[in-house]
């Protein structure tokens, strides 16, 4: 009967055992899952909602040879809460497929959507017509040389969503021994890139005068607009240099509200604060013109990316009725009716 006793107490803390092993091994399982971070779980949902397929834009010729930008793009199959579209990776190759550039982007899904769709777009640069002087039979004449087709390939990155003036990019390309490779890395302005016009076919535009494309930077104020060669290295061409006060002057665009009230400005005869201002009233019908914008532009070029920027604060060059002169200090911008944004 002992032994029988012995037997069934042995069995009995068997099973408990086994009992306390097995609630164990579960709560480790439960831990585990609960360790599993949620973007992971959602990286795995998201995964089976999103596809990916290509888009070709061109092809591009440049100097006989033909160039195609390939776009792997993700599409998010039933997005509503965000973007259902962007771009991965693109890369150029040319006839034979052989790749001369490629770029990834880093993509980052939601709960329901891309967080933002990012945007590629390509055009063949050509140069613009250019005026040419020659003397024929004694006498000087002027005629148009056309410009050329196919100097170069540029690309504009787009991301939305992006907040008015946040910032635009693009990057030129060109021939090197053969090879297309970028002049330089993605210029970013924090403004706008202007608009060039169409070229000899849709896939084309033509740069403006000098080979120049036109940015406008924005100073928090207005737009100053400044113009960069692109091609062999980045360089501004302002309008004029004032060699006295070592500024360069640019066009500039300025939005202003006309104020109801009679006020007055603080014009400075030159772009210096020492200099003695006079005081112009300013009233509701009183003419103002805005001349240019007198700054100091530079181009910071880095591996990555490159941008433009101008001094902080620019002399503005105005004209209100008959006096001409420069303006600076937020009181008289706010005189003359223009207001921060951005």
């Amino acid at each position: 009967m002992a032994v029988l006793l012995n037997k069934l107490s042995m069995m009995l803390r068997s099973v408990l055992y086994l009992t306390l092993f097995l609630c164990f091994c579960l709560s480790l399982i439960v831990l585990d899952f609960q360790a599993t971070p949620a973007g992971d779980l959602e990286k795995g949902i998201h995964t089976d909602q999103i596809i990916s397929n290509e888009r070709r834009i061109g092809p591009f010729k440049l100097n006989e040879k033909e160039f195609t930008v390939i776009l792997n793009l993700m599409k998010y199959q039933g997005a509503s809460n965000s973007f259902d579209e962007t771009v991965e990776s693109f890369s150029i190759v040319d006839r034979k497929g052989e790749v001369h550039y490629q770029k990834l982007f880093d993509v980052a899904s939601g709960n329901g959507g891309f967080a933002e769709s990012i945007g590629i777009w390509a055009y063949a640069l050509e140069n613009c017509d250019r005026k040419v002087f020659h003397y024929e039979s004694g006498r000087l004449k002027e005629s148009t040389s056309k410009g050329q087709g196919g100097v170069g390939l540029i690309i504009y990155y787009g991301v939305t969503p992006s907040a008015p003036c946040s910032g635009v990019s693009c990057q030129v390309f060109a021939l090197k021994e053969e090879r297309l490779v970028p002049l330089f890395s993605p210029l970013t302005v924090y403004g706008e890139i202007y608009e060039l016009s169409h070229g000899s076919n849709p896939n084309a535009r033509i740069l403006f005068d000098g080979d120049t494309m036109r940015f406008g930077v924005w100073t928090g104020w207005f737009e100053v607009i400044v113009p960069v060669k692109v091609f062999d290295r980045l360089k501004v061409e302002p309008l004029h240099h004032n060699l006295t006060f070592n500024y360069d002057a640019f066009d500039v665009k300025v939005k202003r509200r006309a104020s109801e009230k009679e006020t007055f400005v603080r014009l400075f005869d030159y772009p210096e604060t020492s200099s003695i201002p006079r005081h112009v009233i300013i009233k509701k019908d009183t003419k103002v013109e805005f001349l240019w914008a007198y700054t100091r532009a530079s181009i910071q070029s880095g591996s990555t990316e490159s941008s433009i920027s101008t001094d902080a604060m620019p002399w503005l060059m105005v004209r209100i009725d008959d006096n001409e002169g420069f303006v600076r200090d937020a009181e008289d911008l706010l005189a003359l009716g223009i207001h921060p944004a951005g």
